[in-house]
């Protein structure tokens, strides 16, 4: 991006000062994007800088074409102070989810607002990179389509399923190949490329922008046709060693189970997931089970799925409202592990399985206390997500933003 490209200057001190302006900068532009607009008292507090030093950076970054103001805030008594915000062109993220059934792209501007809302194309998840060159293609038409400058594009980001290494750039699941995935991505888009898990990404997001704001230590599980689990420590989102952290779904909970798609049988993901629910329910239509779901999909059982499920449970179906209780008592009796393990003030329940709400939520709360420690399960909060099913899109291009304003 231009704005952080800076002239090679030879004199050290001189140097050193323009590297710790625009260290103060790159802080100032992150709290504006993560934030809205503030005023600079606000912005001094956040970056821990005197008034004179606040506004004269304010004042360089408008003659930079990067802030503006934006008008005037609240007052308690004398002069309303004024507003500065990133200008809307200043600066853009790419942001790409690609899942099991679909990709969605989507472009923030410098007010961390979407371009265009979303563009979905009907490219999904496999091995290889075949699925590459359709996403590059449609990510650089509607970069043209809506006359975007490239030199403002901050990178790119790209969340997906899978054990994925962000800091190097691999996913190990769904990309076994030689050369690292964002790599490859980025010489295509000849941009800065960061990938990362979809529940991590979940995660940032509600830790940036939802219920895990301001909080330290948040579980948030990501409920969706897989288990994923995004864990905030110290109020930082948890990776591992590896980046492979959070691999609730595939704990191991029932001897000689369902054989799961990582190997194993009798994984948590083949009894609690949106993908288990559709096979229970198939299953017991099959077998004979009395339930509406046959009329809803008008006898095409392939085309149950979890908000099919959900959606007959809301009727009154009683083999649905089954389905979705035991589903909820092992989700609970996972999570009664995981609280005592990591002692959370917080989890969070997001994806599309979270559309069952208390169908699912009184199972989980039953099973916690039938499992975990009360000291500690009798102290834990469990709130639905807020954000909706655009938080991983969110998180991802947070990320990027934070990402690439961290680098000196």
């Amino acid at each position: 991006m231009r704005f952080f490209q800076t002239d090679n200057i030879q004199d050290l001190e001189s140097n050193l000062v323009l590297q710790k302006n625009l260290a103060q900068k790159k802080k100032i532009i992150k709290h504006l994007f993560l934030h809205g607009s503030m005023t600079n008292t606000d912005l001094g507090q956040l970056v821990k800088l005197s008034a004179p030093k606040i506004i004269s950076l304010l004042s360089e970054l408008k003659n930079d074409g990067i802030i503006e103001e934006l008008g005037q805030g609240n007052s308690s008594g004398g002069r309303r102070p004024n507003l500065y915000g990133i200008k809307e062109d200043a600066l853009y993220i790419v942001g790409i989810s690609i899942n099991l059934h679909k990709t969605t792209i989507s472009i923030f501007n410098g007010r961390n607002q979407s371009v265009f809302g979303e563009e979905e194309l009907p490219v999904v998840i496999s091995s290889g990179v075949a699925i590459i060159d359709p996403i590059v293609a449609t990510t650089n038409a509607l970069i043209k389509k809506y006359g975007i400058d490239r030199a403002n594009i901050l990178g790119v980001g790209i969340e997906m399923p899978g054990l994925i290494d962000s800091k190097n750039g691999i996913n190990k699941t769904y990309f076994p190949i030689d050369k690292p995935l964002a790599a490859i991505f980025s010489e295509k888009f000849e941009l800065p490329v960061l990938i990362e898990n979809d529940a991590k990404a979940r995660a940032f997001a509600e830790l940036r922008f939802g219920g895990a704001r301001n909080m330290k230590n948040v579980l948030v599980l990501h409920l969706d046709w897989g288990l994923g689990l995004g864990i905030i420590v110290n109020g930082k989102l948890y990776k591992g060693k590896n980046g492979f952290s959070g691999e609730f779904g595939h704990l191991p909970m029932v001897e000689n189970g369902v054989l799961c798609k990582c190997g194993k049988q009798g994984c948590l993901e083949t009894i609690a997931s949106g993908t288990a629910i559709a096979r229970m329910a198939r299953e017991g239509i099959k077998a004979g089970r009395s339930s509406m779901l046959s009329t809803l999909v008008q006898e095409d059982l392939d085309k149950i799925e979890t908000q099919t499920v959900v959606q007959a449970a809301v009727s009154g179906d009683q083999y649905t409202i089954s389905i979705l209780a035991n589903v909820g008592f092992w989700l609970g009796k996972g999570l009664a592990y995981l609280i005592q393990i990591f002692n959370p003030e917080l989890i969070i329940l997001g994806g599309r399985m979270a559309e069952a709400n208390q169908f699912l939520l009184t199972p989980v709360q039953q099973a916690i206390h039938t499992f975990c420690n009360p000291d500690l399960g009798n102290e834990i909060q469990i709130r639905f997500s807020e954000l909706g099913s655009n938080a991983a899109i969110q998180g991802i291009a947070a990320m990027v933003l934070e990402n690439e304003l961290d680098k000196v």
